[in-house]
């Protein structure tokens, strides 16, 4: 298995292309405004783009999703709970997009202990709800990663103050997350990667203030 992390706009994203290298298969998490760096690596490696799935439904974390599965015929996923937000992005200018991005459907719906395959790597869907109502976590537990969106960042956490935000909910999550093995390491949606073990402010968290 292989991760290439790209850095893209709009809001320096962390978009994570995750690949069996014998079995040139990939997914794709998140997909930002990503499509003009990603598109040519998945070229260069020969990879067919079976999922792109997203972490949530914010549109610094969706805006390319349809040119990149249109051009890949790539799946579309994303937890049940934020699936309408692919199609509402596309009504909401955001300042710091150019234009709102086109809509996107989900042709995935995902739930908690959804798996998605790509050649003998097996993502597992994680429900992490504060952020917003449908954000996920994708873990592999073989390898020790967990994909965490803007639920958990080095050193901090998402936004709780946008629609569908909870700070009880995040919090929950967040404790939640400190369950798995300490060196799992972390891959956020903003920022460098971290573990675990590095985030011990966790268990001594009492409130996910909205910020």
């Amino acid at each position: 298995m292989d991760v290439e992390t790209f850095v893209v706009p709009p809001l320096d994203n962390n978009i994570y292309l995750v690949y069996d290298r014998d079995a040139k298969e990939a997914v794709l998490i998140d997909s930002a405004l990503g499509a003009a760096r990603v598109l040519p690596r998945l070229s260069e490696r020969g990879l067919a783009l079976k999922f792109l799935v997203n972490t949530h439904g914010h549109a610094d974390h969706v805006a390319d999703n349809a040119a990149i599965a249109k051009e890949m015929g790539a799946k579309i996923g994303i937890h049940e709970a934020d699936a309408y937000r692919l199609e509402k992005v596309s009504r909401e200018p955001r300042d710091y997009l150019p234009k709102p991005p086109p809509p996107s459907k989900a042709n995935l719906i995902l739930k908690e202990a959804s798996t998605v395959k790509v050649g003998s790597v097996e993502l597992r869907v994680l429900h992490t709800p504060g952020h917003t109502e449908g954000s996920v976590c994708f873990h592999i537990p073989s390898a020790g990663y967990l994909f965490t969106g803007d639920t958990l960042l080095r050193g901090t956490f998402g936004t709780t103050s946008g629609a569908g935000a909870s700070p009880a909910f995040l919090l929950r999550s967040l404790r939640r997350l400190w369950e798995l093995p300490p060196e799992t390491k972390v891959f956020p949606g903003h920022g460098p990667p971290t573990t675990l073990a590095d985030e011990t402010w966790i268990p001594n968290l009492r409130y996910a203030a909205p910020h």
